[in-house]
């Protein structure tokens, strides 16, 4: 019987641990997400999402993943929010998205002229499950061939080998990745700017916090004042 008891007690502490605790579902996509893997994560937003969510009784963990498994992982519940585009296929249709966005992103285009000049059907390194608000179907329909990668910095490193004769790329992370590594931006390079689209927290539909965590960000950027979270 006593067994019994503390096996319950435990299921019941197990619980109540998971009830106190907010998942942000945070994938490579830098300087806002930053993956150093072994399960280590974090960045600006994780730092900014934390300072604000985070109380004495409620803590902000991070869960690593790529793009893909995240946006399932949003629909089962498996965590309560990440950021993202509102224009992305593969989220949940009833996710909730908090206003003002988080920050805005420039999409880009760069080609490579050696690597041009090398294919015979070029090709676009790009992160598996982004569909880059129609750009990947339009560039598709133009000739190109898409060789999908798990996150933004694994794209980043194919095309600057030379491995793709293209970047379809949000152009933070392009950049992050050149300072990271001390490196300029060639000459030989093409930038394309496609589209300028904002990003914001996505949360959930079966998260238990769902209510606190809009509620939370929406008193914060109204407080703040802020036009994005990201400033």
């Amino acid at each position: 019987m006593r067994f019994f008891v503390l096996v319950l007690f435990a299921v019941s502490a197990v619980a109540q641990a998971s009830a106190d605790e907010i998942r942000l579902g945070v994938h490579n996509f830098p300087p806002y997400f930053v993956s150093t893997g072994n399960g280590h994560c974090g960045g600006e937003a994780v730092e900014l999402t934390r300072s604000i969510l985070q109380t004495d009784s409620l803590t902000v963990r991070t869960v690593c993943a790529t793009p893909a498994r995240l946006y399932k992982m949003l629909q089962s519940g498996e965590v309560d929010l990440t950021i993202n585009i509102k224009q992305t296929q593969a989220l949940p249709a009833d996710v909730s998205f908090v206003a003002p966005p988080y920050v805005q992103l420039s999409l880009v285009l760069l080609t490579h002229g050696a690597a041009v000049a090398r294919e015979k059907q070029p090709t676009i390194a790009a992160i598996r499950g982004f569909d880059y608000h129609g750009q990947r179907q339009q560039l598709s329909d133009s000739g190109y061939s898409f060789i999908d990668l798990p996150d933004s910095i694994s794209a980043v490193e194919m095309f600057i080998k030379g491995r793709s004769s293209a970047l379809l790329t949000y152009e933070a992370p392009f950049n992050y990745y050149l300072q990271q590594q001390a490196l300029p931006f060639a000459s030989h390079y093409q930038r394309r700017l496609l589209d300028t689209i904002d990003a914001y927290y996505v949360v959930s539909p079966q998260s238990k916090h769902l209510g606190y965590i809009s509620t939370t960000l929406n008193h914060y950027a109204e407080t703040e004042q802020l036009s994005y979270f990201s400033h």
